[in-house]
């Protein structure tokens, strides 16, 4: 009987797990924590969809090219297209499944304004949109769990796909809690593990997305694309070593960007873009922002524009959550803003089926690279997630050969010697880790350039150098194994940007500052023969006559 393995149960992993159970093809989840502590739960803005309910005559063709310009180009036309026309049903079946929504006085879906995108597109429950969706989503899979469709195996952290002549066969996993290795046999495999949060330390996102499964996928040779491709949410602010989300859902119901000059405010998105003032794409947002920032000046983001009955009702969250870490309240005074690392548009390399090139291995949401580009509209992660969970389940479903693998691997893989062969303790992962955020930091931030990447590429290759043939003791086996792989794939990320020698979306390079058509292309990373590998790859599906 076919079996399908899913790593991850934030919003891409349930999805998948719901559409298979649908088809009535079992899977197991592996994860570390349970779906409520999955990063989807802490987007906040909403879920972009041409619902067309406010009046504006809006249609997917609009939301496609909208989508598409605001990645610069460089995604997939024909994904792009697939995902736009298919946000309506997406989203009218999660409101038939049960989700809280906010509603027009009609009955219909409440839709508000988000960046880059000239109709009110993005469907909401207030600021906490990903709570609902996965409050949702994990009830609907529990109806399928009562079947035994759906099994979560939880409190587990990959450590390995297995392959057979090119073919996955299964996962090996760690049980945090013994740190035990365990194998898994499974006739498919999506990976829905999450993006890079752990690579930077300063992320918006969960310290849970570690990284750690695309770091092991590519030193296993699996091709990452526009790995440099990393947004900046221009509105967070710095606390605790990482980097709180102020939502977008703020600007979208009039919140409003500023510095002080002179003594005065001075709303420079409003004066330098007058049609979608702050309510540009984030790249643009961020940029601007950062040019403030380098003169010691602060932005802020001010909400007492806002109706305080709109900022109670849609932005309770916000309100909340500045009155308890910032102790500020918003309807009184501004709160200052930065941009911080938000999301990854770059990730293992799919195709327009999320198939990657490895047979019966599938990825999707954050930890794969489509829809995006070079630059995400806010609205579309969550859209993302759930259309590619459930395209990478149809994909699989097309390929099943009927029967779970019977392949197993070598009985030496299983025992926690095996992990720590040929190397001694001395190894100090966390102080590791550390460093490496803080070399990435410094070099890929909202603008880079040649001096600053190679010197983070040769910091990083020193890291990589001092960290090899050791182990951290107070380790588990997964985090001793993956450590010195996430190090790899910093050094494929500041090649990747070392490569694309021009600016494009959230790749902005202050020594090579124009767009170049020569570059439309998509960066492919790859680990072979003991080296990394950059190329350009024409765009899959694309016959736009760009």
């Amino acid at each position: 009987m076919d079996r399908v393995v899913i790593i991850g149960s934030g919003a891409a992993g349930l999805s998948a797990a719901i559409r298979l159970a649908e088809e009535n093809v079992p899977s197991f989840i592996v994860e570390e924590m349970p779906p409520w502590r999955a990063q989807s739960n802490m987007a906040e803005g909403g879920i972009n969809a041409a619902l067309d309910t406010m009046g504006q005559h809006d249609e997917p063709a609009l939301h496609e090219e909208e989508t598409y310009k605001a990645g610069r180009f460089l995604a997939c036309r024909e994904a792009v297209h697939r995902l736009t026309h298919s946000a309506p049903q997406i989203v009218n079946t999660l409101f038939a499944w049960g989700m809280s929504l906010n509603l027009n006085e009609d009955g219909t879906i409440q839709q508000r304004p988000f960046g880059g995108q000239t109709k009110k597109r993005t469907a909401f429950a207030s600021a906490s949109t990903g709570k609902q969706l996965m409050y949702t989503l994990a009830a609907r899979a529990r109806f399928f769990e009562a079947g035994r469709m759906i099994r979560h195996i939880t409190g587990f952290r990959f450590l390995k796909l297995m392959t057979e002549n090119g073919q996955a066969k299964g996962v090996l996993i760690n049980e945090l809690q013994k740190n035990r290795v365990s194998y898994i046999p499974a006739s498919a495999v999506i990976i829905a593990s999450g993006g890079l949060n752990g690579l930077f330390g300063n992320a918006t996102g969960s310290v849970l997305n570690t990284g750690n499964v695309t770091a092991s996928l590519f030193a296993d040779g699996l091709p990452a694309a526009n790995m440099e491709m990393i947004q900046y949410h221009p509105t967070t602010t710095r606390l605790h070593g990482k980097n709180m989300l102020i939502t977008e859902a703020v600007r979208g119901e009039g919140g409003r960007l500023y510095v002080e000059q002179d003594g005065k405010k001075f709303y420079f998105m409003e004066v330098k873009y007058p049609a979608l003032g702050n309510l540009m794409p984030r790249d643009v947002i961020a940029r601007e922002e950062w040019q403030w920032i380098k003169q010691g000046i602060q932005p802020y983001l001010d909400m007492r524009d806002i109706p305080s009955e709109v900022s109670v009702h849609k932005l309770a969250g916000v309100l909340e959550a500045c009155h308890d870490f910032l102790a500020l309240d918003p309807l009184k005074e501004p709160i200052p803003v930065s941009p911080g690392i938000h999301y990854f548009m770059g990730g293992l390399y799919v195709d327009v089926n999320h198939r990657t090139p490895i047979a019966n291995l599938y990825a999707a949401g954050e930890a794969a690279c489509q829809y995006h580009g070079a630059n995400r509209l806010g609205g579309n992660s969550l859209l993302g997630a759930m259309f590619g969970g459930r395209t990478a389940a149809d994909s699989a479903m097309e390929d099943l050969s009927g029967q779970t693998s019977s392949f197993r691997p070598d009985e030496k893989i299983m025992t926690s010697a095996y992990w720590t062969k040929d190397k001694k303790e001395g190894l100090h992962i966390p102080v590791a880790r550390k460093a490496l955020n803080r070399i990435l930091q410094k070099s890929l931030g909202i603008e880079r350039d040649e001096k600053g990447l190679l010197l983070s590429l040769s910091e990083v290759q020193e890291l990589r150098a001092a960290a090899g043939g050791l182990y951290d003791e107070s380790a588990t086996i997964d985090e001793n194994d993956a450590f010195p792989k996430s190090l790899l794939l910093a050094e494929a990320i500041l090649k990747s940007a070392l490569n694309r020698k021009e600016s494009r979306g959230a790749h902005t390079r202050s020594d090579y500052p124009d767009e170049q058509e020569s570059y439309r292309k998509t960066t492919v990373a790859v680990y072979k023969n003991g080296g990394i590998h950059i190329s350009l790859a024409a765009i899959e599906g694309n016959s736009d006559g760009y």
